[in-house]
């Protein structure tokens, strides 16, 4: 049931329903982190994007 579960993005509440919230009518998402794993294939490409959106810090 870990995987069912689903989190407002506005109000924060906590639905089963994979639409909306059904108390304020905002989208919803899955509110678990991806499992990790140290054969990560895609790690180079989320560490490009990161630094590119400057959640990273550049290189000096």
């Amino acid at each position: 049931m870990r995987w069912m579960l689903r989190k407002c993005t506005k109000c924060g509440r906590y639905t089963l329903r994979t639409d909306k919230c059904p108390v304020c009518g905002a989208p919803v998402k899955i509110p678990h982190p991806p499992r990790f794993s140290p054969e990560d294939k895609y790690l180079k490409y989320r560490y490009m994007l990161k630094k590119r959106a400057g959640i990273l810090r550049r290189d000096p």
